[in-house]
């Protein structure tokens, strides 16, 4: 029996927990969102399910019953049962930082989709400056880190979520190469999209079948 993943069908805040359910060995399937937003439906079985009257997607429901709700939550739970998780005090305090900084620039990269209704200027400043800082900021901590991986010897949760953010959030929605600056974090993304779980699950139906932000979110 495969556990069963709520989200959209879309990439969004569930892609980061996809990759690691895929580098886990965790087989699942989706149950998405009738529409977006989310119909009186669909919101009355994530409560049911999940049990937060707020927000509970996305959402995972293992093979044996066990649910986890909330992005932040969710992706550490799957890690912890995937060894995708570091065990010393110093490597767990910079895994947490780490998936601040890729949430920091999912937060900037949600807050000026021209398609939702934000301003064209809004969308500019991010491909300009906002989305280079970032890229920056994350590609200091790879070169600093002096390793393939920014936790340790091995891919770790850190790195599926700022794979993630990096390309779900950025080069992926700007036009040309938004990557071509930073040439060591260019190198990474392929690293990880290279791993044979990954390249399995990013080929696979499951992510060919998901919407995925383009430059048309930036009005491009």
């Amino acid at each position: 029996m495969a556990a069963k993943l709520y989200y959209y069908a879309a990439t969004g805040k569930a892609n980061q927990i996809r990759l690691a359910m895929a580098a886990s060995d965790i087989e699942w399937e989706e149950v998405n969102a009738t529409g977006f937003p989310p119909t009186p439906d669909d919101t009355k079985l994530w409560i049911e399910t999940g049990g937060n009257t707020t927000t509970n997607v996305p959402m995972v429901v293992l093979a044996d019953g066990t649910v986890f709700t909330q992005s932040s939550a969710v992706i550490r739970a799957i890690a912890r049962r995937g060894g995708l998780m570091p065990s010393s005090e110093d490597q767990l305090y910079l895994t947490d930082k780490l998936l601040a900084d890729a949430d920091s620039l999912r937060d900037e990269s949600y807050k000026c989709f021209v398609t939702w209704g934000a301003e064209q200027e809004l969308a500019d400043n991010f491909i300009a400056k906002v989305l280079p800082l970032h890229l920056g900021n994350i590609e200091r901590q790879l070169i600093e880190g002096g390793k393939e991986f920014f936790v340790g010897d091995e891919m770790s949760i850190a790195d599926l979520s700022l794979y993630d953010a990096v390309t779900s959030f950025g080069s992926g929605r700007v036009p040309g190469d938004a990557l071509e600056a930073f040439p060591q974090l260019k190198e990474f993304v392929h690293r990880v999209a290279s791993n044979p779980k990954i390249a399995a699950y990013l080929a696979g139906p499951i992510y060919s079948a998901l919407l995925k932000f383009g430059p048309e979110s930036l009005g491009k």
